[in-house]
């Protein structure tokens, strides 16, 4: 049985495999977009495939397992049963595909459509498994498996649709009209993420059972005015929703639709926001004993 070991690492691996499988996913569904693309395309390949290639060596090094004990790493991943074993496969699957779409773009050839649309899947997928590996943890009541997925896949297409927007603005602001959606994008992700977050909220501090129900409701207290106050209320709920909010409806009820200096603070402050949603949720589960005081 490999150990996992919860702290600041595994963070950082829930953020970058996150913001890589965000930025991936804008890529491949570029592929079926009308018009230009092709920085983007390529922008959202180098980030997807470098992100997750560095998480996954960090939650490699977090489970101590593979690269000091290469048949420890073997069994963790020949043992299906384990939500490990299954999230090292989705990311190695998710490698080779980011990979291949960025061979093609390389070698200036058409990326072949099953290639997108498997891109598409394993973004998602990745997306997903940062949520899972946290609430397949059953012994912390913060991560609720219900929500707790769909809330990362949420937060991580706006984190990485955002990076790929920053990155272009600066290197390809002539293909920017050509994501029609993202103006829309840009308002609907932010609110999802704050009802998903709000609903991961009340679903943990209605956690039944004595002990269970003290320790959900410490996680949520030491968020909202103890010790993860300031990383909750000025990371998540300022920089990840509101900032990003405020940001896409200028966007959207401007009549250009242009990305502005505004739209930049918007995608920095995601970016912001994806990490600190992470590191609030990890450690504010984490950092719980029963009877503690917050």
């Amino acid at each position: 049985m490999i150990a996992m070991v919860w702290n600041e690492l595994i963070v950082c691996y829930l953020f970058l495999a996150g913001l890589g499988a965000g930025s991936f996913l804008l890529a491949s569904v570029t592929g079926w977009l009308s018009g230009s693309t092709k920085k983007i395309r390529l922008i959202g390949s180098v980030v997807g495939l470098a992100t997750v290639a560095v998480g996954t060596l960090l939650l490699m090094v977090d489970a101590r397992a593979g690269l000091g004990s290469p048949a420890r790493f073997f069994g963790l991943v020949s043992n299906l049963g384990s939500p490990m074993a299954w999230g090292v496969l989705c990311l190695s699957v998710f490698l080779v595909i980011a990979a291949a779409s960025l061979i093609f773009q390389l070698a200036k050839k058409k990326v072949p459509k099953f290639i997108d649309v498997l891109g598409m899947l394993c973004s998602l997928g990745v997306a997903t498994y940062t949520g899972v590996l946290l609430g397949a943890a059953k012994a912390y009541p913060l991560w609720n498996m219900a929500i707790l997925p769909a809330l990362f896949v949420v937060s991580a297409a706006l984190a990485g649709f955002s990076l790929v927007s920053a990155i272009a603005y600066f290197s390809a602001r002539d293909e920017l009209p050509s994501l029609t959606f993202m103006p829309k994008a840009e308002v609907v992700l932010p609110v999802l993420v704050g009802v998903l977050f709000a609903a991961l909220l009340v679903a943990t501090a209605a956690v039944p059972g004595d002990s269970a129900h003290a320790a959900a409701s410490l996680s949520v207290q030491r968020m909202l005015v103890g010790s993860f106050a300031s990383v909750f209320w000025i990371g998540v709920v300022v920089c990840g929703i509101v900032v990003p909010l405020v940001a896409g409806v200028c966007r959207l009820i401007s009549k250009r639709r242009d990305v502005t200096n505004v739209g930049m603070i918007g995608y920095v402050a995601s970016c912001i926001g994806e990490f600190a949603m992470r590191y609030v949720i990890v450690m504010a589960a984490v950092s719980i004993t029963l009877g503690a005081a917050f």
